[in-house]
């Protein structure tokens, strides 16, 4: 049975002098106390035996479902008397302490982007809080911080480097911050910027994205609202790709290109789309990035919570299951671009410990930046570890919900809602 199965966790005091490797402890002290990362992992040698043995701990938490070995008999040996004045510390107590502060700088430093992200998250959910419901008394005026808010986005992209795409936090992503129209607009601009579209197509590619969903003010929330509409209202509810085209073109500032989005981002390369079944050879492309982008979406932030999947689950069905209806290329894309561990996915580390991907750089997938849980951090304080500056440590599968301590599911929340926004490396 994997580690992360597991329902209820056992916990066990055991000596020090019974650790040898591959027993999964929890250390009682502060993380400043010891020179490791975690607070809690599998032991991977010797040398971290000796080290942990030589912290002065009375006892040490063994967890037994996350170890894969079995403690070692008790020592009989009378522990030395301490001296009477504590040597100094040796060259490795140094090497580590200054390795340990270098730790906390970096965990610092991933706290700080989060922040600076978070906050020009809620710059822009503003924006489109402001826009969307202004649109029609001052469409214009509307329009027009709609495109500042695409532009500041595009014009992060002229920089080469690459873009870190980050999961939001709960307090920042809520029902009334537009949060689905603002995931679409992020995903497509940077797929689009994948696919090589120049800054003018990301422009335009960026307002339909943002737009798309406008018809649905013309659907009741009745049928907009219902997870079991019948014929007639599903026929209804896939007007709004309509509706959103004429309520476009009656702005009057919109261009074709953004309307065109606006009309067919629920159209397939299948021809089995709506509302024209266009198919491949008459959609635009920038169409069928927000065809994509939309579903992925939409599949991680349904109307209905309960019927959400993981954003692994996401990109598995749209890969495996739905791959005829998407373009193969953008597809693929798309699936680099998140990786097989996007952010909102929760990780089983190599060293046993749990964790939600909280960020993702394109340029190195299968390091992404985590947040650890452990029960003995408050959630607020988290440990934030980029897993590029730590190759000890590497991810070794996703974990669904089901299968996970609903402990781990509490502090973690990784079926709440899933907004994105972008940052950059520093």
């Amino acid at each position: 049975m994997p580690p992360f199965t597991r329902r209820h966790e056992v916990v066990t005091e055991i000596d020090p002098s019974q650790l040898q490797p591959g027993l999964f402890i929890r250390l009682p002290s502060g993380w400043m106390a010891h020179p490791f990362l975690f607070n809690q992992f599998r032991i991977h040698d010797q040398a971290q035996v000796e080290v942990l043995r030589g912290l002065g701990l009375k006892t040490i938490q063994y967890l037994p479902e996350r170890s894969s070995a079995q403690p070692l008999p008790r020592s009989t040996t009378p522990a030395a008397a301490p001296p009477a004045t504590p040597a100094p510390p040796s060259a490795e107590q140094l090497a580590a302490l200054a390795e340990k502060r270098l730790q906390a700088e970096r965990v610092a430093h991933q706290r700080k982007l989060i922040a600076q992200c978070e906050k020009r998250y809620q710059g822009a959910a503003q924006q489109i809080r402001d826009v969307m419901r202004n649109l029609f008394a001052a469409s214009e005026r509307s329009v027009v911080g709609a495109r500042e808010l695409v532009d500041g986005v595009v014009s992060a992209f002229a920089d080469d480097a690459g873009m870190i795409l980050h999961l939001m936090g709960d307090k920042v992503a809520d029902d009334n911050a537009y949060f689905h129209a603002l995931n679409v607009m992020i995903l497509s601009l940077m797929l689009g910027r994948s696919a090589g579209l120049s800054p003018d197509e990301l422009r335009l590619l960026g307002e339909g994205a943002l737009f798309h969903d406008i018809g649905k003010a013309r659907v009741p929330d009745a049928v907009l609202r219902n997870p079991q509409r019948n014929r007639h209202e599903e026929e209804f509810f896939r007007l709004h790709t309509v509706y959103g085209a004429e309520m476009a073109r009656d702005l009057g500032v919109l261009p074709p290109a953004v309307i065109d989005i606006i009309l067919s981002h629920h159209e397939t390369v299948d021809g089995k789309g709506y509302p024209n079944h266009l198919g491949e050879a008459r959609l635009s492309r920038a169409a069928r990035i927000v065809a994509i982008t939309n579903r992925y979406d939409n599949l991680c932030n349904p109307q209905q919570r309960d019927k959400a999947v993981t954003p692994a689950e996401a990109m598995t069905l749209m890969f495996k299951s739905e791959h005829m209806h998407w373009d193969a290329d953008l597809l693929q894309r798309f699936v680099r671009l998140l990786g097989i561990y996007p952010p909102g996915s929760m990780v089983q580390l190599s060293n046993g410990n749990l964790g939600l991907v909280v960020a993702v750089d394109h340029t190195r997938l299968l390091r992404p930046t985590v947040m650890i849980f452990d029960p003995a951090v408050p959630r607020s304080e988290a440990l934030i570890v980029d897993l590029a500056t730590e190759p000890d440590v590497k991810v070794d599968a996703v974990v669904r919900p089901a299968e996970a301590d609903p402990a781990a599911l509490e502090y973690l929340a990784p079926r709440r809602r899933l907004s994105y926004f972008h940052g950059q490396p520093e």
